[in-house]
């Protein structure tokens, strides 16, 4: 197991770490708040902290 953090780790509590992203066909996606929005994609959210753009996207999928 690596103790590197990767792009979609959580990082520190409280911190704006994330993205949520759409595309034009309205789904939604997790995304590091460091990294490049990729094209096709806008920020709907954020940057907040983890925990709150999860929220965002549990809510859209109910």
């Amino acid at each position: 197991m690596s103790s590197e953090v990767g792009p979609f780790d959580p990082g520190p509590d409280g911190n704006d770490t994330h993205l949520v992203l759409e595309n034009a066909h309205g789904q939604l996606s997790l995304w590091p708040a460091w990294r490049a929005v990729p094209p096709g994609w806008s920020a709907r959210f954020g940057p907040a902290p983890y925990d709150a753009c999860v929220r965002l996207v549990d809510a859209a999928w109910r």
